[in-house]
């Protein structure tokens, strides 16, 4: 996918949820990653035991957040985020990128938590600016018999499943937003289409025989997949 318009990229992997798990979690990380810029402590640390086992969503509510030179990793009881801000990095490509998710799924076989994985997903933001409008997105709708043109405000969004995987769309024309850094505090102001690809695989690692070359290619599968996405709609001519 091109960089240009892209803002961030996301990864995320569930697993089955354990209390506390993020602290091992995070020492694990440590121990592969290293060379953190920094850990900031953040709500999932906040919530008791008992409230988690009544309401299992706060299993994934990060407990930290480590900070790196290129990209952030979110932990909870429930869950690991890689987060990629172009404001930080420029993203270099899906070969590169992909090694971190590679590495994430070591540290899930260290913890014997690659047999409950229960989904993994990308997620790409992409801005595409203000004076691009509409006009290089490929879309048509209609409301009635009007025709909305490129001056008219849209938000649309798509769920659409194939099998064990969701692809969803969510396009925002005339935004503004702020793009903040977690490592730096630098924001930056934005305005023109939204265009978020997010695609889940809902399919879990089963046998520990084959983890590598199953979590691989699903990971590529959601790749591919949203990079179909992209350039079916995103019609850039630059």
């Amino acid at each position: 996918m091109s960089s240009s318009p892209l803002i961030e990229v996301v990864f995320e992997v569930r697993f089955a949820p354990k209390n506390n798990f993020a602290t091992e979690l995070l020492i694990a990380i440590n121990q592969v990653f290293g060379n953190h810029l920094s850990i900031i402590h953040a709500d999932g640390l906040q919530f008791p035991a008992e409230l988690k086992a009544q309401q299992q969503e706060f299993y994934y509510v990060p407990s930290y957040r480590v900070n790196y030179s290129l990209f952030s990793l979110w932990i909870s009881d429930g869950a690991l985020i890689v987060l990629m801000n172009t404001l930080d990095s420029q993203y270099k490509g899906w070969c590169d990128f992909k090694e971190i998710p590679l590495q994430i799924i070591e540290i899930l076989k260290r913890k014997d938590k690659v047999n409950e994985i229960q989904r993994f997903s990308l997620k790409y933001t992409n801005l595409i600016p203000t004076e691009l409008a509409l006009k290089d997105l490929n879309i048509s709708l209609k409301i009635g018999n009007k025709d909305l043109n490129e001056s008219e405000k849209l938000s649309l969004k798509t769920e659409i499943k194939e099998g064990d995987f969701i692809s969803i769309t969510d396009i925002s024309s005339h935004v503004e937003l702020e793009n903040r850094s977690d490592i730096t505090g630098e924001t930056r102001r934005l305005a023109g289409t939204l265009f978020i690809i997010d695609v889940i695989s809902n399919k879990g690692i089963s046998g520990s025989e084959n983890v590598d070359a199953d979590f691989l290619e699903g990971l590529e599968i959601l790749h591919t997949k949203a990079k179909q996405i992209y350039s079916t709609i995103y019609q850039n001519k630059n």
